[in-house]
């Protein structure tokens, strides 16, 4: 078990550090959320989930699209991850990314499968789900900093989080939280320009934060896990 407080205190300082490393990718991600979510609304997408049998009414152009985006925002969390790790081994981001790239055909992979297999367990009454999510929680980064095949970082992920997926579960509930906080601007004034500028600048701050916290944990854990017998 860890303290959060740390994490998100190392999170904010590596924000401050670092941001513009981070900038491209915030507003990146910032525009493909925004995009989706405009795109999702002229569908009418919440009606048709009212709906009954409503995943057959869904068109398939949609679907199509949804999954385009989620492979987008897959691909950009590769990037995301490889910034992550190079401030932890203080190595220039661009360096470090350019050096992992030919790990990505086998990061994608890696990403189908941990996707297909939380998918699975959230469909088997939600909770084995969300233990795999814990237990592979660190697959990606083991992929890209250890070089680690997939079954290698899926399964090294998967011991490596033993005792620790406790912390990383309320890791998560945090992070689910102060988001939804600073999800304010949709409340108050919904699907308008101003809406979206605001997000994406709490975005440029927040999600840093939230990454690197994430990469303080993925170090406290191997570093504790290593010392172990």
């Amino acid at each position: 078990m860890f303290s959060l407080l740390p994490a998100f205190r190392y999170g904010w300082q590596k924000m401050q550090k670092y941001l513009w490393t981070f900038l491209g990718l915030t507003l990146l991600l910032s525009a493909t959320d925004i995009w989706g979510n405009i795109r999702l609304q002229n569908s009418n997408i919440e009606e048709i989930m009212m709906m009954e049998d409503a995943w057959r009414l869904i068109p398939s152009d949609l679907i199509l699209w949804m999954s385009f985006i989620m492979l987008l925002v897959v691909c950009i969390n590769f990037f995301v991850t490889g910034a992550v790790l190079s401030v932890l081994r203080s190595v220039p981001a661009v360096e470090y990314v350019q050096k992992k790239l030919r790990l990505f055909p086998a990061y994608l992979g890696l990403m189908i499968l941990k996707y297909l297999a939380i998918g699975i367990g959230l469909l088997l009454f939600i909770v084995p789900g969300i233990i795999i999510m814990l237990g592979l929680y660190f697959a990606e980064y083991l992929l890209i900093d250890k070089e680690m095949g997939v079954q290698d970082a899926l399964r090294a992920s998967w011991e490596m989080t033993r005792g620790f997926r406790t912390g990383i579960f309320f890791f998560e509930v945090n992070v689910f939280i102060i988001s939804y906080l600073l999800s304010f601007p949709q409340s108050l004034w919904p699907d308008t320009a101003l809406t979206y500028v605001i997000l994406a600048l709490i975005n440029v701050v927040w999600l840093p934060v939230a990454w690197n916290a994430a990469g303080y944990i993925y170090r406290f854990v191997s570093e504790n896990r290593a010392r172990r017998p």
